[in-house]
């Protein structure tokens, strides 16, 4: 028994100390200045969140009853909105013993509030109950200075005065306040409110009124044209079971609107009646100011049932531009059967939906939903007819939309979605697309929705050029995606440059990836048309791309009308890109056992060109190498830019001894500047590749320069022997300058030659000079002809395709 005494007593010293280090901490807390300080700061930190911040200091008299705080500040992500200066409370600390806060007044001396406050990032509270954790009485509020910012005013800073009371008792749930706000600037204005709420006895008496001159505070807030007077007037009385009120909104002495509404309780619920008419539009937001043109009427009568739901006897909205209507019954724990309908009068009504800076325009003729079967996850149906819907450079004209679920989860937002839209015609001005979308337009997905993710288990789209299908989810949360389509296409629907190398259609698939940082990635990308397929990958993430592609171009022949003369052969080729989406690093090549061009046939081709696509700074390397009638073939040319200025480095082309090389600079119109070296000792082999018979030799320099604007070059070649069939011409030298040789063509020199041999005859001592007049060449010259001197002389212009000989 001494033990148990013992127990006990150490038990009882425990709590004792407990208590009494309790007591002392609080005695530290809020007698001591410095307690006070560390008791304002606890108070900040708990009050606070990530979207919030309280700031609460100078707390004094906590145990009198004359509790006062220097100064509270509230601040969301923005800054500081609410500043409430010199905060008096005379209350009675005890009555928190009996779950009460009462006190005689609660005052400041000035309450600053600069703006509403910004809405947080963290979801609110879900729950709850509707009952006080503690009674309230109030029996004075007196706040004689409130200062509004500019915002809130519409033109300097309103000063207010607000006094009033408030009685709020936690059980059972009652609600008495009166309050009254006045504005003391030397403008007029003012509230009066009375509210008394008694669930218990079946009670609600409302009396509001609010008056403004013109500039007032609620014209401001309600964003009024010119800020016009405004009065406002609620009123009702009446037990909760047979509830009468109305409302009347009043604008520069005229009502706009008035409201009249009827609360009964029945034994299915809460029954509600509500009607009335007025202007609307310039209090709701622009772009669904359309809708509610000129006079809006509308009455409303339903039920709200003590099982959850919601039963509509009558619903109709009425204004210039629509007309809709709604009635049924949704019934959570039964059955429901809700139609909706909305159509326009006259012409389709637009709406703007989306961003300011990448508006949707939709023009609206009707739009219907019904939803019916178990109420829990009803038969869904939704369909819409519109005019038009537009976006950016994109336009789609008289469309037809239906939304159709067989059982939507309508607590949690998830269930099978079919949905099917039908367009008489797409414009677009992405220039590639606009053909491939002509005629009419049909979309069709089948999948499901869910709080998490939208599924499409089978999707297709159907143009008169275009058939795709595809498969896609897509996580709501963070928008990762997996998608894959396949296309099919008419060639001719593609850009000319690239349907002349295809079939009569074009087949497309591919594998597509979005990740949660929204790096993109494309697989098994794969391209079949005619004699060409491609496949490969690509990816994107930020502004980064990588890309491989190879493929095969099984008969070039398709080239033929881009290059000008028949080809034939295949060619094998790979293309990899990766960096900046603006400037990519490159690498391509291309192989090809054989290529025929004018019946002239190179072996063994490969090409290979690497570089920077940059458009501002663009550099490459390319090589090709050959061979031409067992002769090597081999090309060599760096494109390099530095400092803007762009140039051809390491010109090469060599076929057999056969050389051209030289170094040139590119102008701003790609026109080339510099010198290139023609060596030339076996010109049979050159002139095999443009399908012609010539032997002989020729060596010089052609100067490629500018006259002005107009390019120019100059050819200084000279040849021992050059020779075509049956002729002949020996000691060739030229010497000419050809100006604007582009667009009309002058040229000035002297061409001369010992002889030239036809046959028989033999032309010697041939001598032309050539001067440039105008547009115009002019030429003089002599030979000797079968022992004869002859003597020439004339002018040549070529120009516009046309060449005039005098």
């Amino acid at each position: 028994m001494k033990t148990v005494w013992r127990i006990l007593r150490i038990v009882l010293y425990t709590v004792l100390i407990v208590v009494a280090g309790a007591i002392g901490a609080l005695v530290v807390l809020t007698k001591t200045e410095r307690g006070r300080d560390n008791l304002a700061g606890i108070i900040s930190r708990l009050a606070s969140n990530d979207d919030r911040k309280i700031t609460v200091s100078g707390i004094d008299g906590i145990w009198s009853g004359a509790l006062s705080v220097d100064h509270v500040v509230l601040e969301d992500r923005r800054g500081a909105w609410l500043v409430a200066r010199k905060v008096a409370v005379d209350w009675s600390p005890l009555a928190l013993l009996s779950k009460s806060f009462s006190a005689d007044r609660i005052a400041a001396e000035r309450i600053e509030l600069a703006r509403l406050p910004a809405g947080g990032t963290q979801p609110p509270a879900q729950g709850g109950t509707t009952t006080l954790p503690v009674s309230i009485d109030i029996r004075q509020i007196d706040l004689p200075e409130i200062a509004l910012g500019q915002q809130l005013a519409g033109s300097g800073i309103a000063e207010l005065a607000a006094k009033g009371m408030l009685k709020a008792d936690a059980t059972p749930l009652a609600l008495e306040t009166v309050l009254n706000v006045t504005r003391h600037d030397g403008k007029q204005g003012n509230v009066d409110a009375k509210i008394h709420f008694a669930p218990a006895d079946n009670r609600l008496d409302l009396d509001l009124k609010a008056s403004e001159p013109a500039g007032g505070i609620l014209a401001n807030l309600l964003k009024l044209p010119d800020t016009p007077p405004v009065e406002i007037a609620v009123s009702g009385t009446g037990p909760l079971a047979n509830w009468n009120g109305i409302a009347t909104f009043m604008v520069d002495g005229k009502i706009v609107t008035q409201l009249t509404g009827r609360h009964q309780l029945t034994d299915k619920g809460n029954h509600v009646e509500a009607k009335g008419d007025g202007e609307f539009a310039p209090f709701l937001p622009e772009n669904l100011r359309p809708l509610f043109a000129g006079k809006t009427a509308f009455d409303v009568a339903g039920t709200a049932t003590s099982a959850g739901g919601i039963s509509v006897d009558r619903a109709s909205i009425e204004s210039d531009a629509i007309h809709g209507t709604a009635t049924g019954i949704a019934d959570p724990a039964g059955a429901s059967d809700l139609s909706v309908e909305v159509a326009a009068k006259s012409a389709p009504v637009q709406i703007t939906v989306g961003s300011a800076a990448q508006p949707i325009t939709i023009a609206i003729r009707n739009a219907t939903a019904r939803a019916f079967g178990d109420g829990k996850a009803p038969i869904v149906d939704i369909g819409a007819s519109l005019a038009s819907v537009v976006a950016g450079g994109t336009q789609l004209n008289d469309i037809s939309a239906q939304i159709h679920s067989d059982g939507f989860d309508i607590q949690n937002r998830a269930g099978p979605v079919a949905v099917k839209l039908t367009a008489g015609g797409l414009k677009t001005d992405v220039a590639t697309l606009a053909p491939l979308v002509t005629g009419k337009v049909a979309v069709d997905l089948a999948g499901s929705l869910s709080k998490d993710a939208i599924t499409i288990d089978q999707g297709t789209l159907r143009s008169d050029a275009l058939n795709a299908s595809l498969t896609m989810t897509v996580a709501l949360a963070d928008l990762s995606m997996q998608l894959k389509m396949n296309a099919d296409a008419v060639s001719t629907a593609l850009p000319p440059q690239i349907s002349s190398v295809l079939g009569e259609r074009v087949k497309f698939s591919a594998a597509a990836t979005r990740d949660p940082q929204g790096a993109f990635a494309a697989n098994s990308i794969s391209l079949t048309s005619g004699s060409l397929s491609a496949s490969g990958t690509a990816s994107a993430q930020g502004s980064d791309i990588q890309a491989d592609i190879k493929g095969t171009l099984g008969d070039v022949s398709v080239l033929s009308p881009m290059v000008g003369v028949p080809v034939a052969g295949g060619v094998d080729f790979t293309l990899s890109a990766s960096g900046a989406r603006t400037a990519p690093d490159f690498t391509v090549s291309a192989n090809s056992a054989s290529l025929t061009a004018s019946g002239r046939t190179v072996k063994a081709i490969k090409l290979t060109a690497s570089g920077k696509a940059d458009i501002a700074s663009p550099s490459a390397d390319v090589s090709l190498t050959g061979s031409v009638n067992d002769q090597p073939l081999d090309l060599k040319a760096a494109l390099v830019t530095s400092e803007g200025k762009r140039s051809i480095n390491g010109f090469l082309v060599s076929l057999g001894d056969n050389k051209v090389s030289g170094d040139l600079a590119l102008d701003d119109t790609f026109m080339p500047l510099g010198t290139l070296t023609l060596a030339a000792p076996a010109i049979d082999q050159l002139a095999a590749l443009a399908g012609q018979a010539v032997t002989g030799d020729i060596n010089g320099t052609i100067l490629f320069a500018e006259d002005g604007d107009a390019p120019s070059v100059t050819i200084d070649a000279k040849s021992t022997a050059i020779a075509r069939g049956e002729v002949t011409a020996k000691t060739i030298a030229v010497n000419a300058l050809i100006a604007n040789y582009l667009k009309a063509p002058a040229i000035s020199g002297t061409i001369k030659a010992d002889s030239v041999t036809s046959g028989s005859t033999e032309i010697s001592g041939i001598g032309v000079d050539l001067k440039r007049d105008g547009d115009w060449t002019n030429f003089t010259g002599g030979a000797t002809i079968a022992g004869i001197p002859a003597t020439a002389a004339g002018r040549v212009k070529i120009a516009e395709g046309t060449t005039s000989v005098e």
